[in-house]
Protein backbone atom coordinates (compact mmCIF):
# COMPACT_ATOMS: atom_id res chain seq x y z
CA UNK A 1 0.00 0.00 0.00
CA UNK A 2 1.09 3.57 -0.64
CA UNK A 3 2.10 5.51 2.45
CA UNK A 4 2.24 9.18 3.24
CA UNK A 5 4.97 10.24 5.65
CA UNK A 6 4.56 13.50 7.53
CA UNK A 7 7.29 14.86 9.77
CA UNK A 8 7.07 17.51 12.45
CA UNK A 9 9.72 18.78 14.83
CA UNK A 10 8.27 19.88 18.16
CA UNK A 11 10.46 21.89 20.53
CA UNK A 12 10.00 20.55 24.03
CA UNK A 13 9.61 22.84 27.07
CA UNK A 14 7.46 25.42 25.30
CA UNK A 15 3.74 26.07 25.70
CA UNK A 16 2.55 26.88 22.19
CA UNK A 17 0.04 25.98 19.51
CA UNK A 18 1.75 25.56 16.16
CA UNK A 19 0.26 26.85 12.93
CA UNK A 20 -1.76 24.52 10.76
CA UNK A 21 -0.01 22.30 8.24
CA UNK A 22 -1.91 21.12 5.16
CA UNK A 23 -1.54 17.76 3.41
CA UNK A 24 -3.35 15.95 0.62
CA UNK A 25 -4.74 12.44 1.06
CA UNK A 26 -6.36 9.97 -1.31
CA UNK A 27 -9.51 8.29 0.03
CA UNK A 28 -9.16 4.54 0.58
CA UNK A 29 -5.39 4.54 1.10
CA UNK A 30 -4.31 2.47 4.12
CA UNK A 31 -1.18 2.43 6.25
CA UNK A 32 -0.50 6.18 6.26
CA UNK A 33 2.04 7.38 8.81
CA UNK A 34 2.15 10.65 10.72
CA UNK A 35 5.57 10.84 12.40
CA UNK A 36 6.43 13.52 14.97
CA UNK A 37 10.05 14.02 16.04
CA UNK A 38 10.10 15.46 19.55
CA UNK A 39 13.31 17.28 20.53
CA UNK A 40 14.08 18.46 24.06
CA UNK A 41 16.13 21.64 23.63
CA UNK A 42 16.41 22.31 27.36
CA UNK A 43 19.95 22.30 28.75
CA UNK A 44 19.08 20.63 32.07
CA UNK A 45 15.39 19.67 32.32
CA UNK A 46 13.97 16.33 31.22
CA UNK A 47 10.47 16.10 29.79
CA UNK A 48 8.72 13.54 32.04
CA UNK A 49 5.79 11.20 31.36
CA UNK A 50 5.33 12.48 27.83
CA UNK A 51 2.26 11.38 25.91
CA UNK A 52 0.74 12.31 22.57
CA UNK A 53 -3.03 12.29 22.14
CA UNK A 54 -5.33 12.87 19.19
CA UNK A 55 -7.31 15.71 20.71
CA UNK A 56 -9.55 16.27 17.71
CA UNK A 57 -10.09 13.17 15.52
CA UNK A 58 -11.71 12.94 12.10
CA UNK A 59 -14.65 10.78 11.04
CA UNK A 60 -12.83 10.09 7.74
CA UNK A 61 -9.59 8.81 9.31
CA UNK A 62 -9.11 5.61 11.32
CA UNK A 63 -6.09 5.78 13.65
CA UNK A 64 -4.63 2.57 15.09
CA UNK A 65 -4.16 4.35 18.44
CA UNK A 66 -5.54 7.57 19.90
CA UNK A 67 -2.85 7.90 22.57
CA UNK A 68 0.88 7.17 22.44
CA UNK A 69 2.93 7.00 25.65
CA UNK A 70 6.44 8.38 25.12
CA UNK A 71 7.96 8.35 28.62
CA UNK A 72 10.98 10.57 29.30
CA UNK A 73 13.05 12.69 26.92
CA UNK A 74 16.31 13.93 28.42
CA UNK A 75 17.95 17.29 27.60
CA UNK A 76 19.44 17.47 24.08
CA UNK A 77 17.70 14.21 23.15
CA UNK A 78 14.82 13.42 20.84
CA UNK A 79 12.29 10.69 20.20
CA UNK A 80 9.86 9.81 17.42
CA UNK A 81 6.19 9.10 17.78
CA UNK A 82 4.23 7.55 14.96
CA UNK A 83 0.48 7.54 14.36
CA UNK A 84 -0.68 5.06 11.71
CA UNK A 85 -4.02 5.64 10.04
CA UNK A 86 -6.28 4.60 7.17
CA UNK A 87 -8.37 6.96 5.06
CA UNK A 88 -11.96 5.88 4.58
CA UNK A 89 -12.96 5.37 0.97
CA UNK A 90 -16.02 7.59 1.41
CA UNK A 91 -14.03 10.57 2.70
CA UNK A 92 -15.59 13.75 1.23
CA UNK A 93 -13.34 14.87 -1.62
CA UNK A 94 -12.33 18.50 -2.12
CA UNK A 95 -13.13 19.10 1.54
CA UNK A 96 -10.73 20.13 4.30
CA UNK A 97 -10.52 18.17 7.53
CA UNK A 98 -8.70 19.09 10.76
CA UNK A 99 -6.88 16.79 13.18
CA UNK A 100 -5.31 18.13 16.37
CA UNK A 101 -2.56 16.26 18.22
CA UNK A 102 -1.67 17.36 21.74
CA UNK A 103 1.62 16.52 23.50
CA UNK A 104 2.01 17.07 27.23
CA UNK A 105 4.06 15.92 30.21
CA UNK A 106 3.85 15.82 33.99
CA UNK A 107 6.30 18.73 34.30
CA UNK A 108 4.68 21.36 32.14
CA UNK A 109 5.12 20.49 28.46
CA UNK A 110 1.97 21.42 26.56
CA UNK A 111 2.20 21.47 22.76
CA UNK A 112 -0.56 21.08 20.20
CA UNK A 113 -0.42 20.85 16.43
CA UNK A 114 -3.20 21.19 13.89
CA UNK A 115 -3.05 19.23 10.64
CA UNK A 116 -5.30 20.12 7.71
CA UNK A 117 -6.11 17.22 5.39
CA UNK A 118 -7.66 17.68 1.95
CA UNK A 119 -9.13 14.58 0.32
CA UNK A 120 -8.30 14.41 -3.38
CA UNK A 121 -10.98 13.65 -5.95
CA UNK A 122 -10.26 10.92 -8.54
CA UNK A 123 -8.91 12.12 -11.86
CA UNK A 124 -11.27 10.10 -14.03
CA UNK A 125 -14.35 7.92 -14.04
CA UNK A 126 -13.80 4.26 -13.29
CA UNK A 127 -15.83 1.12 -12.65
CA UNK A 128 -13.95 -1.62 -10.82
CA UNK A 129 -14.43 -5.37 -10.94
CA UNK A 130 -16.70 -6.51 -8.15
CA UNK A 131 -15.22 -8.49 -5.27
CA UNK A 132 -15.47 -11.22 -4.32
CA UNK A 133 -16.24 -12.77 -7.68
CA UNK A 134 -17.74 -15.38 -7.97
CA UNK A 135 -19.84 -14.65 -4.88
CA UNK A 136 -22.70 -15.86 -2.73
CA UNK A 137 -24.74 -14.00 -1.73
CA UNK A 138 -23.09 -10.55 -1.52
CA UNK A 139 -20.42 -8.66 -3.44
CA UNK A 140 -19.01 -5.12 -3.43
CA UNK A 141 -18.96 -2.84 -6.46
CA UNK A 142 -16.61 0.15 -6.41
CA UNK A 143 -16.53 3.12 -8.76
CA UNK A 144 -15.20 6.66 -8.81
CA UNK A 145 -16.49 10.03 -9.95
CA UNK A 146 -14.17 12.96 -10.73
CA UNK A 147 -17.15 15.33 -10.82
CA UNK A 148 -20.65 15.54 -9.37
CA UNK A 149 -22.68 13.32 -11.68
CA UNK A 150 -26.03 11.73 -12.31
CA UNK A 151 -25.32 8.06 -11.62
CA UNK A 152 -27.14 4.86 -12.49
CA UNK A 153 -25.92 1.37 -11.66
CA UNK A 154 -28.07 -1.39 -13.09
CA UNK A 155 -27.82 -5.19 -12.99
CA UNK A 156 -28.80 -7.26 -16.03
CA UNK A 157 -29.05 -10.99 -16.58
CA UNK A 158 -27.06 -12.65 -19.35
CA UNK A 159 -29.95 -12.10 -21.79
CA UNK A 160 -29.88 -8.35 -21.20
CA UNK A 161 -32.98 -8.13 -19.01
CA UNK A 162 -32.80 -5.58 -16.21
CA UNK A 163 -33.09 -7.36 -12.86
CA UNK A 164 -32.08 -4.70 -10.33
CA UNK A 165 -31.37 -0.97 -10.09
CA UNK A 166 -28.78 -0.29 -7.39
CA UNK A 167 -28.33 3.46 -7.92
CA UNK A 168 -30.30 6.11 -9.76
CA UNK A 169 -29.45 9.52 -8.32
CA UNK A 170 -27.21 12.58 -8.39
CA UNK A 171 -23.98 11.94 -6.47
CA UNK A 172 -21.02 14.14 -5.46
CA UNK A 173 -17.52 13.45 -6.77
CA UNK A 174 -15.54 10.82 -4.89
CA UNK A 175 -14.72 7.18 -4.41
CA UNK A 176 -17.88 5.11 -4.06
CA UNK A 177 -18.91 1.57 -3.26
CA UNK A 178 -22.12 -0.38 -2.88
CA UNK A 179 -22.99 -3.90 -1.78
CA UNK A 180 -25.12 -6.07 -4.07
CA UNK A 181 -27.02 -8.92 -2.40
CA UNK A 182 -27.97 -11.64 -4.89
CA UNK A 183 -29.73 -13.91 -2.41
CA UNK A 184 -32.91 -13.97 -4.51
CA UNK A 185 -31.05 -14.49 -7.80
CA UNK A 186 -30.21 -17.81 -9.42
CA UNK A 187 -26.65 -18.91 -10.09
CA UNK A 188 -25.18 -17.57 -13.30
CA UNK A 189 -23.48 -14.67 -15.02
CA UNK A 190 -24.84 -11.15 -14.60
CA UNK A 191 -23.79 -7.83 -16.06
CA UNK A 192 -23.59 -4.55 -14.16
CA UNK A 193 -23.61 -1.24 -16.02
CA UNK A 194 -22.50 2.14 -14.65
CA UNK A 195 -23.58 5.38 -16.30
CA UNK A 196 -22.21 8.66 -14.94
CA UNK A 197 -22.29 11.80 -17.04
CA UNK A 198 -21.05 10.70 -20.45
CA UNK A 199 -19.17 7.74 -18.97
CA UNK A 200 -20.56 4.23 -19.47
CA UNK A 201 -18.91 0.93 -18.55
CA UNK A 202 -20.05 -2.64 -18.01
CA UNK A 203 -18.52 -5.67 -16.31
CA UNK A 204 -19.53 -9.25 -15.64
CA UNK A 205 -20.11 -10.92 -12.30
CA UNK A 206 -20.96 -14.49 -11.35
CA UNK A 207 -23.37 -15.70 -8.70
CA UNK A 208 -22.32 -19.18 -7.58
CA UNK A 209 -24.61 -21.05 -5.18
Amino acid sequence: MAKYLFYLVVLICFHITYAQTKYELTPGVKGNELTLTLSNISSNISALDLKAKILKPSSSLIFNKDIQILGQVNPHNETDIKFVFDVKRNAPVNKTDTVVIQINSSNGVNVSKEFLFTYLAPKDYKLAQNYPNPFNPSTTIQYQLPFDSRVSLIIYDILGKEVATLINEQQPAGFKEITFNAQRFASGVYIYRLSAGKFVDTKKMMVLK
